[in-house]
Formats: C-alpha cells, structure tokens, sequence
C-alpha cells in the first residue's frame, strides 16, 4: 500500500510537469516566435559604445573633493581630545547627533591641533564637526559647516 501511494504522487507530480509547458499562451498569434517589427528595426541601430559618447571639453569626471580642514581647541584644553568629522547625522543643526556609519575620519591629538586633508564626494554639501574631550568636564563642540569648495578652520 506504502509503494503504491508513492507510485501515485510520482505520477501525478510528472504529469503536473509535464503539463507546464511554459507557453505564453494566450491563443494569439503574438507567441509564433517572430519578433515584432519595432524589434527588428532598433536592432539595426548602431550600438552605443564609449567611444560614441560626446563630452563637453573641460568637463570633470571626479566624483570627490579633497577638503582641507584646520581645528584648534589649545585654548580649551592641553590634555586630549578627540576630532571626528561626519556626512550624515539627525536632530538639528545646533543639537546634531552624528551617525557613526557616516564618519569620514577620527584623529586623537594631545596639543588641540588637528592639520588634515579629507576626500569627500562633490554631491556633499554640509559636514558636522565633533571634538570629545578626555577631561569630561567639557563639554564636547559640535559645529555644522557648509562644504564651499574652499577649508575649514575651526575656531
């Protein structure tokens, strides 16, 4: 009884297989396997390759920025300090909250200077700025700058 039941749902599984043809069925004419005629003619076009393409003289196929940046906190403090800029972060301007996916560089300085040049791409508009203290009784600077093709200098 167990072998005939197996025997049963082997043929029937075939026969649900074979009866999938994969036609586009629809009993047109469409599915006779002719290309349509709009078909046929863009594919006497001439391909498009890089060679073709016309670019405008002078214009600039970089994607990115090099953006000088300069921050002095000495005057805050001598001891350590921790300098980090980021693309993206949330809440405002002058409340940000960086997000951490998005930090471009973090550098530890002992004197409060930071001297740096970092890539950043051409879309980017606005960088946020944050200095975290190693003497936790000051407080950490934040600053939101406009990216305008020129550095950054903090102070």
């Amino acid at each position: 009884m167990k072998q005939y039941k197996q025997l049963l749902c082997g043929w029937i599984l075939a026969m649900g297989l074979t009866a999938c043809g994969g036609g586009g069925g629809g009993g047109d004419n469409a599915s006779s396997g002719s290309p349509p005629a709009d078909a046929i003619a863009s594919s006497e076009e001439e391909p498009v390759t890089m060679a073709s393409i016309k670019v405008a003289p002078g214009y600039d196929f970089t994607t990115s920025q090099q953006l000088e940046v300069n921050v002095d906190v000495s005057t805050m403090t001598d001891q350590r300090a921790y300098i980090a800029f980021y693309q993206n972060w949330s809440g405002s301007d002058s409340n940000p909250v960086p997000n951490p996916d998005s930090q471009l560089l973090m550098k530890v300085t002992d004197n409060g200077k930071l001297s740096q040049t970092i890539t950043i791409g051409k879309q980017q508009q606005s960088l946020l700025m944050v200095v975290m203290f190693a003497d936790t009784s000051i407080n950490p600077v934040t600053d939101v700058f406009a990216v305008d093709g020129g550095g950054y200098a903090y102070p």
